[in-house]
């Protein structure tokens, strides 16, 4: 009886353990992620507005 009860403890303990390293490293990864995007997002924003001015520059130059 003592050696089940032992069992379930330690089971909910690994268990608690998983949950909060799960939520750790979701937490970390959540925050990498929205470093990187706001890089990618100025990126993206510089190239897509060069498109915008080589693309007006040929209409502009259109007969």
């Amino acid at each position: 009886m003592d050696f089940n009860i032992y069992k379930i403890g330690t089971f909910i303990a690994l268990l608690l353990v998983y949950l909060i390293i799960r939520k750790l490293f979701k937490k970390f990864a959540d925050f990498t992620e929205s470093i990187g995007k706001s890089t990618d997002n100025e990126n993206e924003i510089k190239r897509l507005n060069t498109k915008i001015i080589t693309l007006e520059q040929k209409i502009n130059n259109k007969p």
